[in-house]
């Protein structure tokens, strides 16, 4: 009894990031959007690049997100790796970003840190085998 519940507590939190990602991803995609539509907003304080650079970087990742939440919820063993890959990347953005949009980046990453904690604790990730 006890090894079920604690697969269905695993599965749990694996398909809580899956759906973490496609949130994130949905939302990141949308924001990217929004500053390619509307780039002439004026920051000074963005590292690295400009704003249209963080909106095609927005854009890229944010669709990455959302695509590899499918392939979790296919139960697709590598799309975890995958998953936490882009979720650091999101986070790292996110990081790079925090001075232009500090409570939403803050959100984000309090997210992918759900993400992570989701699919490396509870994952199969060790184990590479194929979910049931």
């Amino acid at each position: 009894m006890g090894t079920n519940a604690g697969s269905q507590r695993n599965q749990a939190w694996v398909d809580f990031a899956g759906i973490m990602l496609a949130v994130a991803g949905f939302f990141q995609i949308i924001y990217g959007a929004v500053i390619l539509n509307d780039s002439q907003i004026p920051v000074n304080k963005l590292l690295y690049w400009n704003l249209e650079s963080w909106g095609w970087a927005y854009l890229i990742v944010g669709i990455v997100l959302l695509a590899t939440s499918w392939f979790v919820f296919q139960g697709n063993p590598y799309a975890e790796v995958f998953a936490i890959l882009a979720a650091v990347a999101s986070l790292f953005i996110q990081a790079s970003t925090i001075e232009f949009t500090p409570i939403w980046s803050l959100i984000v990453i309090i997210i992918d840190v759900f993400i992570i904690y989701g699919l490396v604790v509870h994952g199969d990730i060790r184990g590479m085998n194929s979910r049931t």
